[in-house]
């Protein structure tokens, strides 16, 4: 016989494993399929750099992971946002917004083995992996899952499913959903850089012509530095040594805290931005990467996929959320209009930032001069980057 869930995950990254331990905290049962094995865990635990806003602590708080993930993070207490070969500079600090960070940066490995740990400690959560959903079919009570794990062919029973199994989304593709895609023609060029003095918490976002490049702070003198380049520069970004890699870095963003000392090897990621019209459907719906992915300059992938997971918990703490999923259509409306306000905002910035003409970078440096004297206007702009809702 299927074993039978309240709720069954295919996916198990970072979205799919806080919704796990959400749901296990409101009492539900929990299935979560992840197809990669456990000592590879999937490109969500690689050595990647991410960003958690406010309200992905709150997330990750709500579902009882943020004190387990608190000693492998590193607060970002000042942004700085510029751009090459113009004036004007906006900077926001924690203390002028009256918090203690403006958000915080940790490794996607160490975020993913510290969730994938609670969910291994957490009762009513199983775990399969390596394991990946094949098939499904809705009913009137629930959904029947078949799923491959290892060798063997199983079946679940689910009163709800939910895809969080990234931009090839099994889910997604079984609903025969498609995927809009955008490919911005550039590539983010991803390493971890040490510089000679330490960062003190500060986050560097510069815009250039060919894109933008940033550091992230890490512990006392690392950062996550990612440079935008686009198509027709990748190979030979990508061919450089190190010593040529931090020159032309640093060419890009200005020799910060006493220049660049190290780096480590190189990745690079194509730069496209996804979106599925639908999310929900009857017992199923998609979160994080299944039906969205946009452009890292502002820094919301997984802090958009984050605030999925908190709507979705919204709707699954409701009495009868198993018996009657028609919360599922509240929850459709209210993810498509937060996923087109954070791409619109996301996609507009890239646009902006990369008109060529040379009146257009100084009427960009006016605006970010005036931004920067504007208090209630810098205030929205540290909400944006916060993950406060608009």
């Amino acid at each position: 016989m299927a074993e039978r869930y309240d709720l069954i995950i295919s996916g198990g990254g970072p979205v799919g494993l806080t919704l796990a331990l959400g749901a296990a905290r409101q009492g539900r049962s929990v299935l979560v399929l992840e197809q990669a094995p456990p000592e590879q865990g999937g490109e969500s635990f690689d050595g990647r750099m991410l960003a958690l806003n406010r309200a992905s602590r709150a997330v990750l708080q709500r579902v009882g992971a943020w004190e387990a993930l608190a000693p492998q993070l590193t607060a970002i207490e000042h942004v700085h946002v510029s751009q090459r070969g113009h004036f004007g500079v906006v900077t926001l600090h924690a203390g002028e917004q009256g918090v203690d960070a403006l958000g915080w940066s940790v490794l996607g490995r160490d975020l993913g083995l510290t969730l994938q740990r609670l969910v291994q400690e957490t009762p009513n959560i199983t775990l399969r992996q390596p394991a990946r959903l094949t098939d499904f079919r809705q009913t009137a009570e629930g959904v029947e899952v078949r799923f491959q794990g290892g060798e063997a062919e199983a079946q679940a029973h689910g009163r709800l499913l939910v895809g969080a199994d990234g931009t090839r989304s099994r889910v997604r593709e079984v609903l025969g959903w498609p995927l809009e895609e955008k490919d911005y023609g550039a590539w983010a060029v991803i390493a971890q850089v040490e510089t000679h003095h330490p960062h003190d918490g500060w986050a560097f976002e510069r815009f250039t012509p060919d894109g933008p490049v940033a550091l992230l702070p890490w512990r006392t003198r690392q950062h996550k530095a990612v440079m935008v380049v686009p198509d027709r520069e990748i190979d030979r970004i990508m061919g450089l040594d190190d010593s040529g890699w931090l020159a032309a870095f640093e060419a890009k963003m200005g020799p910060r805290f006493g220049g660049f000392a190290a780096t480590s090897p190189r990745l690079r990621y194509p730069l496209k931005e996804s979106y599925v019209q639908r999310v929900a459907e009857g017992r199923v719906a998609l979160l994080g990467n299944a039906s969205h992915t946009q452009h890292p300059v502002a820094a919301q992938g997984l802090n958009l996929g984050l605030r999925d997971v908190a709507d979705y918990l919204d709707g699954l703490a409701l009495e009868d959320a198993l018996e009657d999923p028609a919360w599922l259509s509240d929850y459709e409306q209210r993810r498509r209009q937060d996923h087109r306000a954070v791409m619109g905002a996301t996609d507009s910035l890239i646009a902006l930032f990369q008109l060529p003409q040379p009146l257009a970078g100084h009427l960009r440096g006016a605006g970010l001069l005036g931004l920067q004297l504007a208090a209630p206007l810098k205030r929205r702009l540290a909400g944006f980057f916060m993950g406060e809702r608009t």
